[in-house]
């Protein structure tokens, strides 16, 4: 795993890129590659009832895939994304640096 800032994996951009009928690719650059642990917690982090189109409601959730987070999610739900992407990698950074202090 690459070295880590002070407060954790960052993240440094946000890309939107085809768009599949009322779905988008979104990819969160981050600022480097985490490990296996902190892709597992940031993929089980639980951020609370999602609120809005059935599509977003039910849909599923982001990929950690090297050193970008991927999601295909519906048009109108960017800026949703967006914010649990967000505290996704917070409550991961949180986790796994208290799971790395007791290691």
């Amino acid at each position: 795993m690459a070295a880590r800032g002070q407060d954790g994996i960052r993240i440094t951009d946000r890309i939107t890129f085809k768009e599949i009928g009322s779905r988008v690719e979104v990819e969160w650059q981050l600022d480097t590659q985490p490990d296996l642990e902190w892709a597992e917690i940031f993929q089980m982090a639980s951020v609370g009832a999602r609120q809005g189109s059935l599509e977003w409601v039910n849909g599923g959730g982001p990929d950690v895939i090297g050193t970008v987070i991927r999601w295909f999610v519906p048009t109108s739900h960017i800026e949703e994304a967006d914010a649990e992407v967000r505290s996704r990698a917070s409550v991961a950074n949180k986790r796994h640096e208290g799971v790395s202090t007791q290691s």
